[in-house]
């Protein structure tokens, strides 16, 4: 929890109980993670390194948290190894929180939606849709580069205490393109396309709220800040958001190749701007989140957990 150059991890623990219907409809996708990564929208040379396909991809119900994933806002899916040369030898295992991630949908997000998104668009707010756009950022984090192409060994070393920051940012955006690729080539199937990209715009609001010191958070600020330059939503007269389909999607291949180029070129300055210059909270956005506080939408959920709840 230092944040020493992002090296050291904090221990955590995890009771899961694993759904077999829900991972025996995520197991398909694990085949597409070559085609993914060919395809990321970015040059060849970013997008050359081979992705560990021994990859699992499982869906569980979590009964007990314990440790760093029990302090601060609660994990709702886990990649793991962190390690670069097992990443790419071979793979990782993806654990999707699926109760932990209904009860943030349900207690969280709708009511964020119901407020900050136009209401034409709130329909196309789904739990599909939202565990589609966390399963992906968490398969996202296998793909782009994990070795910078200049010499400055791992992105993770040549990045320092920034790397975090990023690379959740990438994994965001990079699980929003996944889903549109395997949209388009007809693989997913969870619902409108449309879906994917309201939802993702709500789960911005509900990570932002997190704060500038969480790794998430500043990816969600980064993030949101160049979607609004580029117009891929609009703020109404009434303090409601519209997604724009069509600009969304240019500014989701442009901010993909943009932090690509970065992890890939180790370019610690570069990175230290986009934060510095993106990774803020505006005046006006704070004052949207200060009125999802004062109704008294929760930050984040609490558990109640133990042998005797179980």
């Amino acid at each position: 929890e230092d944040k020493l150059f992002g090296y050291k991890a904090t221990h955590e623990a995890y009771v899961l109980v694993k759904d077999k219907a829900w991972s025996e409809r995520l197991a398909k996708y694990v085949a597409y993670l070559t085609e993914l990564q060919e395809n990321l929208p970015v040059e060849d040379i970013y997008k050359a390194e081979k992705p560990g396909t021994d990859a699992q991809l499982n869906a569980y119900d979590v009964v007990y948290y314990a440790g760093d994933c029990n302090a601060g806002s609660k994990t709702i899916a886990v990649n793991l190894p962190n390690d670069e040369e097992i990443q790419k030898s071979k793979g990782t295992r993806r654990s999707q929180l699926k109760n932990a991630m209904q009860a943030k949908f349900d207690q969280i997000l709708v009511p964020i939606a119901n407020e900050l998104i136009i209401e034409e668009q709130r329909k196309n707010i789904t739990f599909e849709a939202f565990f589609g756009n966390t399963m992906f950022h968490e398969v996202a984090h296998g793909l782009g580069i994990k070795n910078t192409i200049n010499g400055k060994g791992t992105a993770r070393e040549a990045l320092k205490e920034k790397y975090s920051a990023l690379e959740e940012g990438k994994a965001d955006i990079l699980g929003l393109y996944m889903v549109s690729y395997l949209s388009e080539i007809g693989v997913y199937t969870e619902g409108e396309l449309l879906d994917n990209y309201v939802t993702f715009l709500a789960g911005i609001f509900r990570s932002v709220r997190f704060g500038a010191s969480s790794a998430h958070g500043k990816a969600n600020m980064i993030r949101f800040n160049f979607f609004k330059e580029r117009g891929a939503f609009t703020k109404n007269k009434n303090g409601t958001y519209k997604v724009n389909y069509d600009k969304m999607d240019e500014a989701m291949k442009d901010l993909s190749k943009l932090i690509l180029t970065l992890q890939g070129t180790g370019n610690y300055e570069g990175v230290a701007k986009l934060v510095n210059e993106k990774g803020i909270i505006s005046k006006e956005l704070q004052v949207d989140l200060d009125k999802l506080s004062k109704i008294g939408i929760p930050v984040d959920v609490t558990f109640e957990q133990g042998v005797e709840v179980l």
